[in-house]
C-alpha cells in the first residue's frame, strides 16, 4: 500500500491483528488512546487484536508498506486533522 505525505487510514481494527512491514518513506502508527509510533523503512510494527488504530505518512513524505490482516477488518471513522497534527507534534517531526 501506498501513502502520499499526510495521507492515512480510517480508524480501524482487524480480529486476528494487524503486521505492518514498511518498505520506504516514513510515518505513523497510531492506537486510540492517542499512543503512536513513527515508521520508518525497515521497521515493521504489530497491532494486536482488536486494537483501533490507524496508519499513514508522514507530512513530508511517501510511505509504503505491506500490512498483513489477520481476520475481517472493521473500518470506523475518519482520522481528523486534528489528530493526524496530534501524532507530528507528538512525534516531533
Amino acid at each position: 500500500m501506498a501513502f502520499a505525505p499526510a495521507a492515512r487510514t480510517y480508524w480501524h481494527r482487524h480480529d486476528g491483528g494487524q503486521l505492518i512491514v514498511v518498505t520506504h518513506g516514513s510515518g505513523f502508527v497510531v492506537g486510540q488512546d492517542g499512543l503512536g509510533a513513527p515508521l520508518t523503512a525497515g521497521q515493521s510494527v504489530w497491532t494486536p487484536a482488536g486494537e483501533v488504530h490507524w496508519h499513514g505518512a508522514g507530512p513530508d513524505s511517501l510511505l509504503t508498506h505491506t500490512a498483513y490482516s489477520f481476520g475481517p477488518t472493521e473500518w470506523l471513522g475518519e482520522v481528523s486533522d486534528e489528530e493526524y497534527e496530534q501524532a507530528v507534534r507528538d512525534a516531533r517531526w
